[in-house]
């Protein structure tokens, strides 16, 4: 059960788009400093999240679809 929450590309994309914002926020909050902070790692690990979840939903959709022609073609 963990690992089917843990492996969820929905979750992986919510965490991905939270992380963006939030640490993308402190990033144009500081962005006259010319300091690297945690922050600018933590947007580059939410666009990976993102990127990672994407595709996998994609492919979901595209294996929904292809369902419901197959159901519609079979109906009486």
């Amino acid at each position: 059960m963990l690992k089917k929450i843990t492996q969820s590309p929905y979750l992986n994309l919510i965490s991905g788009i939270v992380l963006l914002f939030t640490a993308g926020y402190e990033t144009w909050e500081t962005i006259g400093e010319s300091t690297i902070g945690a922050h600018h790692g933590i947007v580059v690990f939410g666009i990976i999240q993102i990127t990672k979840a994407i595709p996998e939903i994609l492919h979901g959709l595209k294996e929904i679809e292809e369902g419901d022609q197959l159901l519609a073609k079979n109906k009486p």
